[in-house]
């Protein structure tokens, strides 16, 4: 029977922050090889009486000759040694695909029993930052580590909405794998922030979770709660006295409307429109908005041909169209995205059937693609022209 060879991860904390199971592996081993005594483990190990031996006399000597000379001094030192239970016990997080833990694994398989299993799990979110922290560090990948917070804006906002199509298509395979591709960006800035000393994953999860107890009070405590209503006025009045009593003083009304400026227009008008209903200032059922359309569309037509009074007529029209979607319960920036992909869909089908019977789109005519356009709704809805 071959002897066995753990490799570990110590992280970066004393033995105490180490997993009841790793403990016990480092207290039945024969010998531990420690990369360096430098660690805060090792201490604490050589406290409880464990047989600790130093690969490099510190950290900063591993780096000296590269990754393939680290692995051959590990090599060498643990063949020259006798046991029957060794445990190579790297600092930080080691993955088991990288350089340190794979060479090592191929350089003592012929003679030992490589155990990697105490690594990170495929599974787990260790797993996903430890690769964050190798693809960020000096010997990691040139362009993470030219990445900043502001250069990944963009790429958290289209991540946002491809999870939103992927939600859409109903096709579970690529919703998983979106919101992996979600994740990724919140565990890259955190990452960032954590190199900056701003604040660490760990922070970010004891914050959601501390305020997700904080307000569900109907659940994690006495109050009651029966409807979503009444879930929505407790968790903004949760909200306003969280901010009040965080010491920033007295707030000036322009912050009333505490909405990220960011947001698409839609989104952004009825967020605004939920505030303004907050003390009341609201339309009492749909009507109202109905007849406001109605109002604004004449008002548009009046200020054809003068453009500044055109863009204010028609910003009221669709703020107007956004009031009556949230009284009847449609999610505007939703209901128009749809009736995008809707029109691309039918534009589509339209242009493959206008070359499936030999002609070119653009030599037709508005008055023959409508034919063809009508064709194609039709086709979608018998008997009906539908609309759009």
């Amino acid at each position: 029977m071959k002897p066995i060879v753990w490799i570990i991860g110590l992280g970066s904390g004393g033995l105490n922050k180490l997993t009841l199971e790793t403990y016990r592996i480092l207290d039945n081993a024969d010998v531990i090889f420690l990369w360096s005594f430098e660690h805060p483990a090792a201490t604490d190990m050589m406290n409880e009486g464990f047989h600790c031996e130093e690969l490099f006399a510190s950290s900063g000597e591993m780096e000296v000759g590269g990754w393939e000379s680290v692995i051959e001094t590990a090599e060498k030192r643990l063949r020259a040694s006798r046991f029957q239970l060794a445990v190579a016990a790297l600092p930080g997080d080691p993955l088991r695909e990288g350089k340190i833990v794979s060479g090592l694994q191929q350089a003592l398989d012929d003679c030992y029993t490589v155990d990697t299993s105490l690594l990170a799990k495929d599974d787990s979110l260790d797993r996903l930052t430890t690769i964050m922290k190798e693809l960020r560090s000096d010997r990691g990948c040139p362009w993470d580590k030219e990445q900043t917070h502001e250069s990944l804006k963009k790429y958290i906002i289209e991540e946002t909405y491809e999870v939103i199509d992927a939600i859409d298509s109903k096709y579970m395979n690529n919703f998983c794998e979106e919101l992996g591709d979600l994740l990724l960006q919140i565990v890259f800035h955190t990452q960032i922030a954590e190199e900056a000393k701003h604040f660490t994953l760990s922070n970010v999860l004891t914050g959601i979770s501390d305020k997700l107890i904080r307000r569900h009070p109907h659940v994690f405590g006495a109050v009651i709660a029966e409807s979503s209503e009444e879930v929505l006025i407790n968790w903004d009045a949760i909200k306003k006295k969280e901010k009040s009593s965080g010491g920033e003083g007295k707030k000036d009304s322009a912050d009333y409307f505490s909405i990220p400026k960011d947001l698409p227009a839609l989104m952004m008008a009825e967020a605004s429109q939920k505030k303004a209903a907050m003390i009341g200032f609201d339309w009492g059922n749909y009507l109202g908005p109905l007849a406001k359309i109605h109002e604004e569309i004449k008002e548009l037509e009046m200020e054809i041909g003068n453009r500044q009074r055109l863009e204010d007529e028609l910003g009221d029209l669709l703020f107007s169209v956004v009031n009556l979607s949230r009284f009847v319960g449609i999610n505007a920036e939703e209901a128009l995205r749809k009736a995008t992909k809707k029109f691309q869909k039918r534009f589509l089908k339209m242009m493959e059937e206008i070359e499936k019977d030999g002609l070119v789109a653009e030599e037709l005519g508005l008055s023959k693609l409508d034919s063809y356009w009508d064709k194609i709704k039709i086709e979608e809805k018998p008997g009906t022209l539908g609309s759009i």
